[in-house]
């Protein structure tokens, strides 16, 4: 089927292609509530509508465009592969291409430690196999997550996430999900705040796992953002990071770190866990490693694979 945009239909209006999508799509779409109009073209930081207004773009694809609209690179890239005869489908086939890429992403990890699994083409997907390895690897079935935490819309995922918003209309999400408090500057959840209040929440952490009378068994995984994204924009303290690795290292639970918003070089590190000087056992990669395309990644320590 070839699908081609009429002349009439580009020079519409906004209202026009938002009412035709109200009539086809789905009620689940948030930004257009919020931005009420269709994109025509867009490069870097920069889109048009198809009313011809021209707009600073702040919201990137959620932090997906790493390097803005259509970067020539990208772009480039992209034309080469379609020239070029590439299969476009390959299941979990490798290909040279596939091969370059696999080793590129693997140098921003220390040598020979992590292997990287491919998995569905979205941050969510990717935090669902990352779950689902910590359970089968420790053969536990809880998972500690955090306060402000986001990790995904898909059953697994959003069970994960602290934002009420989405789950209030969804029973019976996936059991076992264990949510405790996340440090923060200026909204501490023990009312304290500043570098006390990141202590007490570390505390806190390390007695909730140590303690026999807890009331909850011992976790398959704890999942976490160094920087929340979704939950406000908010940096763990580095002393935090480096607690959850001490505590779960030392309890044989595996520390899934969530970089899907965060990673690559949007801290000013390549991964936001590294400014903690940590390993975690899982990284969990999407939004910008795929330069714009979808795609998801956990690099994953060897010995839990």
């Amino acid at each position: 089927m070839t699908i081609t945009t009429p002349v009439k239909a580009i020079l519409a209006s906004n209202k026009h292609f938002l009412d035709r999508q109200d009539a086809m799509e789905s009620n689940v779409r948030s930004y257009p509530r919020k931005l009420p109009f269709a994109y025509e073209k867009a490069e870097g930081c920069w889109v048009t509508d198809v009313e011809g207004n021209k707009y600073l773009d702040f919201l990137a694809g959620a932090g997906t465009l790493a390097l803005g609209h259509n970067h020539p690179v990208l772009m480039q890239a992209v034309r080469d592969v379609l020239d070029s005869g590439l299969p476009l489908h390959t299941l979990d086939l490798t290909t040279p291409l596939k091969d370059a890429f696999t080793e590129e992403l693997l140098s921003f990890f220390p040598k020979d430690e992590y292997i990287l699994q491919f998995t569905g083409p979205s941050g969510a997907d990717a935090n669902e196999a990352a779950i689902k390895l910590a359970k089968t690897y420790t053969g536990r079935g809880n998972v500690i997550a955090f306060s402000g935490g986001f990790h995904g819309m898909t059953h697994g995922a959003l069970s994960l996430t602290g934002n009420l918003g989405a789950k209030n209309a969804v029973q019976n999400l996936m059991p076992g999900v264990q949510f405790l408090p996340y440090p923060h500057e200026y909204r501490c959840p023990f009312g304290i705040g500043g570098e006390a209040g990141a202590k007490a929440v570390e505390h806190y952490f390390e007695h909730f796992i140590e303690d026999v009378e807890s009331g909850v068994v011992k976790p398959a995984a704890v999942i976490l953002e160094a920087i929340q994204g979704e939950g406000g924009v908010v940096p763990a303290p580095i002393s935090f990071l480096q607690k959850v690795r001490e505590v779960t290292k030392k309890h044989g639970i595996l520390m899934i770190v969530d970089e899907v918003q965060a990673g690559f070089c949007r801290s000013g590190k390549m991964f936001a866990f590294e400014h903690a000087g940590i390993q975690p056992d899982i990284v969990v990669m999407s939004k910008a490693v795929g330069g714009s395309l979808p795609l998801a990644v956990l690099a994953i320590k060897k010995e839990f694979d």
